[in-house]
């Protein structure tokens, strides 16, 4: 049975990237370890974890964000789906690898992604 690994990121919509990255660096002393000029995102990480602090500049996105990190989202949904349970939005690529969303009993969402297209280990350009 496949699990939920961790959380692997949270996501904040700020207005302006490189003001806010200042702050999550110098105040909050999370480590700037990739940045995304195209999707205009910046990704941090804790000093004693690999979890993720995302900024983003994309008002569409929902706000705050979170998700868990699985091995494989594709093979996760197949056994969430056999279960009897419900997808909410059906795997589709994003730039680490597969992202999806889940739902529990209660219709809560449950963002799950995986590093497939990083061999399945984080990947920091910083």
């Amino acid at each position: 049975m496949n699990s939920l690994l961790k959380i692997d990121s949270i996501m904040f919509y700020v207005s302006d990237l490189e003001i806010a990255a200042k702050f999550y660096e110098n105040v909050l002393g999370l480590r700037r370890v990739w940045t995304d000029k195209k999707e205009r995102m910046i990704g941090f990480v804790f000093k004693e974890s690999d979890s993720e602090i995302v900024i983003h500049n994309d008002s569409s996105l929902p706000n705050p964000s979170f998700s868990f990190l699985v091995n494989d989202v594709e093979e996760f949904c197949i056994e969430f789906l056999k279960k009897g349970h419900r997808i909410v939005k059906e795997p589709s690529d994003v730039r680490c690898g597969k992202f999806a969303i889940l739902a529990d009993h209660d219709g809560n969402e449950l963002p799950i992604i995986d590093l497939t297209k990083f061999g399945d280990k984080p990947r920091y350009d910083e």
